[in-house]
This record gives C-alpha cells, structure tokens and sequence, in this order.
C-alpha cells in the first residue's frame, strides 16, 4: 500500500454522488444543531457496539443512551473562511457548554451516559477533552475513513490542498466524553447561566 495511501481522498468526479448521500445521511439521523450559531449537532442513538471502558470510570454498554456528535460542515466552512480554525474551535467549546446545560436539565433515564464522535480530526478532539481510542482496520473503517476525507476536502476552504497539512495518516478514531466529564469540564458554576439555546 502507498505511504500516502492513508491520505487518499476519493476523485473529483465523485462529488456530485458523495454531496447527495451527505444529504440523505444528514437527515436519516436527525441532526440538530446543539446552539443556533454553533458548528456541532447531536443525534441521540442507542449504543449498539461492545461495552466501552472510559478514563474515569464510565461503562458504555449495549442500549445504553448515547449523544452522537457531527460537525455541521457548512457552518465549519463559513467560520474557518471568516475568522480562522481557532474561531470554529471556540465555538465547538461553546457548543459543548450548551450541551452540558441542557443534559444536566433531563431526567437521568434521558440524559446520555457519553458523547461519541468518529472521525480524523484526532488532535482537536484530544485538545477539548475527548478520549481516544483506535478503531479496528477492518475494510468498513477504510471506507469510512476515505469519505471522511472526502468531507475535509469537500468542506475545507483550502480544498485538496488540506490533505497536505499536517503530520501522519488521516485516519479515524473513537473519541468518547462521559457525561461525568461532560459536566465537569462544561458544566455551569452554580447560580450562572448558559444564555445559549440547547438542543
């Protein structure tokens, strides 16, 4: 396999295939935007994989309620364009503030036990408190990881040339965030408020 096979995107001529099947992934599962100007959305799913062993303690286990987490690739763009990727990573924190607001405001029986997001952007993820764990490189994470790349292409200001950036593979991971760490790192200090507007 090529050294730079790991980051290999899939060829232009896919575009138009690839945007249509975004879409329709997009509203299969249900996306919603954490904050009205925010980069992140959720969509609440049941763990359905082995049980995951966290950091602090938490177990994910099968059926357990999980908060999976997107960027919201248009808006990602649009902030980058404007102001830079340190302004999209401020308002991914803020986002997760939010979340942790409103998480804290449901019944225990509807909060999520975690956060789970998959994708390439490992560094950034580690940065705001997420746990990483590597995925099995079976044919589907190949797959996977390709589109994703496809998306870094598709949505990134700087287009192919984004692949270039950076050391190492693009490859994905797991990073998971309790809701135990959810609120310690995002929560509210008693008696504040958020003024944002949650899920």
């Amino acid at each position: 396999m090529p050294a730079d096979a790991d980051r290999a995107a899939p060829p232009g001529i896919l575009d138009p295939i690839l945007a249509a099947w975004e879409g329709f992934d997009r509203r299969r599962r249900r996306i919603r935007p954490m904050r009205r100007e925010g980069i992140l959305g959720l969509e609440m799913a049941r763990h359905r994989g082995r049980a995951v062993a966290l950091g602090d303690g938490t177990i994910i286990r099968r059926g357990d309620l999980v908060g999976e987490v997107h960027l919201l690739n248009p808006r990602v763009r649009e902030l980058e364009t404007r102001a830079g990727l340190a302004a999209a990573y401020r308002e991914a924190r803020a986002d997760l503030r939010a979340l942790a607001a409103w998480s804290e405001d449901r019944v225990p029986e509807r909060r999520p036990v975690a956060l789970h997001g998959v994708g390439i952007m490992a560094r950034l993820a580690s940065r705001a408190g997420w746990e990483l764990k590597p995925r099995a490189r079976t044919p589907w994470r190949r797959v996977q990881d390709w589109y994703f790349r496809w998306l870094l292409v598709h949505w990134s200001p700087a287009g192919r040339d984004r692949l270039r950036h950076g050391r190492g593979p693009l490859s994905s991971v797991d990073a998971w965030l309790s809701g135990r760490a959810l609120q310690a790192r995002y929560g509210q200090a008693p008696g504040s408020t958020s003024g944002s507007n949650p899920v």
